[in-house]
């Protein structure tokens, strides 16, 4: 695995699912940008004989299983639930985390890095319909059946099915910023950032229809974030009562309006950091807060590490500015 672009290593046994094998394979090894190429190296590992995924379809993976812990990341898809994924998988996986690879489950991926024991004392998730399970067979976890996703100290899990493309750019966005996060949220479809303390879609309306609304709003607060935003302001934005937005929000979005707006402040802070020169005192007026010293703890808190760091770390990407970029520079 040889390569400048990260590395992820997808561990590939049967039965599991083409849905989960895909996430990684679009969402962060596809050249979506022809300038920039993939924005990691994605090999699948497995009998190279195939593999027959739980659908009869059989794949050819690329390299043996035993290539798992050359990784920098390894991503396992789902696997059957409460079923062993076997010995094989879970040394190999033991094998990676010991040599420090990033460890990342989708949907009931996550009950092959808890039968590794990656998983003991650490808060992990799983889709909501099999979380009960997940907790009855390791008691030692912390079962978040809410989040969609959720990272605790370097192990990453998501929740069922699409939730794993929320962790796929969450992952995109701690390493290489914001914009690539958004760019790739773009081709994908998708709405671009879901925090991964929000709910599960549980009993919510198809995902298009509540992501339409939701855009709209956030439209709206882009060019209104200077100044303070109310929830009686988004209410009128949105075309609700107060009570009514925030009862959708807590359906929808599994957080407070209010919640919700703090994160999109923080995720236009880190578009400014990555695509301009401003100041962070100037940015810090830009996204809504008054004080330099609140935005610099409140982004912190967000992100893990200071606005100084973040744009050190993601500022020398060749991107065009967004628009509400342009504007704030002609300002």
């Amino acid at each position: 695995m040889a390569s400048q672009r990260p590395t992820i290593a997808v561990p590939l046994i049967d039965g599991m699912t083409l849905f989960e094998i895909g996430m990684p394979l679009e969402a962060l090894g596809y050249g979506w940008d022809p300038d920039q190429g993939p924005l990691y190296d994605v090999t699948l590992c497995g009998d190279l004989r195939g593999v027959r995924t739980h659908t009869g379809a059989r794949l050819a993976p690329e390299r043996p299983l035993s290539a798992v812990a050359d990784g920098d990341t390894v991503l396992v898809p789902a696997v059957p639930p409460g079923r062993s994924v076997g010995p094989r998988l879970v040394r190999e996986l033991q094998r990676a985390a010991g040599r420090g690879a990033r460890m990342v489950a989708l949907c009931t991926g996550t009950f092959a890095l808890a039968e590794a024991g990656l998983l003991d004392g650490r808060r992990a998730t799983t889709h909501w319909r099999h979380a009960p399970l997940l907790q009855r067979m390791y008691p030692d976890i912390e079962v978040d059946a809410r989040a969609i996703y959720v990272e605790d100290q370097g192990v990453f899990t998501s929740a069922g099915s699409a939730a794993g493309l929320d962790l796929c750019l969450h992952l995109i966005r701690r390493d290489h910023g914001e914009r690539a996060a958004n760019a790739t949220a773009r081709y994908l479809v998708i709405a671009a950032h879901r925090d991964g303390d929000q709910a599960q879609y549980v009993h919510a309306e198809p995902l298009e229809d509540s992501a339409a609304w939701l855009d709209h709003l956030r439209a709206w607060l882009r060019e209104n974030l200077r100044g303070p935003v109310t929830l009686t302001e988004l209410g009128r934005a949105a075309n609700l009562s107060p009570r009514t937005l925030a009862r959708r929000f807590e359906r929808d979005v599994g957080a407070t309006p209010m919640r919700w707006v703090a994160a999109e402040r923080i995720a236009a802070a880190k578009e400014l950091l990555e695509v301009t020169d401003l100041t962070v005192d100037r940015i810090s007026f830009e996204v809504g807060y008054g004080s330099p010293v609140t935005f610099r703890t409140a982004f912190t808190h967000e992100v893990g590490i200071s606005p100084g760091r973040y744009r050190s770390q993601f500022s020398a990407r060749p991107v065009r500015p967004s628009a509400h970029a342009r504007s704030v520079l002609t300002t």
